[in-house]
C-alpha cells in the first residue's frame, strides 16, 4: 500500500489528478484517521472522475458518523 504521502505527491501530477483509485485509496487513509474532511474531499473527487460505488458508499458511511448522535448522554 502506497503512503499518504506518496498518495498526496501522485494526486497531484496529471496523471494521478486522473486516477480515481488513487484518490479512493487516499481517502481511505485519511478516514482511518478519522479525518473526515479530507477523506470526503478524496472520495468527492474519486467520485467526479467516475462512478465508483466503494467511494460512494464510503462517504454516506462518513456522514452517518457525523450525523450520529446519542440522546441519552447528548441533548
Amino acid at each position: 500500500m502506497e503512503s499518504k504521502e506518496a498518495l498526496k505527491q501522485y494526486v497531484q501530477t496529471e496523471e494521478g489528478a486522473k486516477d480515481q483509485n488513487a484518490w479512493y485509496k487516499l481517502g481511505s487513509i485519511y478516514r482511518k484517521e478519522e479525518n473526515w474532511g479530507e477523506a470526503l474531499n478524496a472520495y468527492a473527487k474519486c467520485l467526479e472522475l467516475g462512478a465508483f460505488n466503494a467511494a460512494r458508499e464510503a462517504t454516506e458511511s462518513i456522514k452517518r458518523i457525523l450525523d450520529f448522535r446519542d440522546t441519552t448522554w447528548m441533548p
